[in-house]
């Protein structure tokens, strides 16, 4: 695949994400927490997203969401606002163009008046091979 086309794959699937997937909420079925995925992650994707794979994951968003083992939590450190103090990190198993990776994805945790929201922010690919959280494989 040309970047050109690359770039034009991209683009039509940020607009199918703005469409399809924005103000959708995924139960992650290992822990039961609902997981909204909003603009401001599907514009994350957008401009994180070089490689093939990381483009066509998108596609692949509620899935992995519905199906990542939480693997950990951290303090927000990237911003000052008081009502998101925390990501939450899950890991899932992917296969894109016939090739593994562990989907990691970072959840913004907000407290909304006395509640808790989680916000889908951001995912990226890594090697299976580096997989720190999963034994076991989810659907592709």
């Amino acid at each position: 695949m040309t970047q050109e086309e690359l770039h034009a794959q991209k683009r039509e699937f940020y607009r199918w994400a703005k469409t399809e997937l924005r103000g959708m909420t995924i139960i992650n079925e290992p822990t039961g927490n609902a997981i909204e995925i909003s603009s401001q992650g599907i514009d994350e994707w957008y401009s994180k997203s070089k490689t093939e794979e990381q483009v066509k994951s998108i596609l692949k968003l509620p899935d992995i969401l519905r199906n990542a083992k939480f693997s950990h939590s951290a303090k927000n450190t990237h911003s000052e606002r008081k009502n998101a103090p925390s990501f939450e990190y899950y890991e899932c198993p992917v296969l894109i163009n016939d090739k593994g990776f562990n989907a990691v994805v970072s959840v913004k945790l907000v407290v909304v008046n006395d509640g808790k929201r989680r916000i889908y922010y951001h995912h990226y690919l890594d090697d299976e091979k580096k997989s720190t959280a999963l034994n076991s494989s989810a659907p592709t």
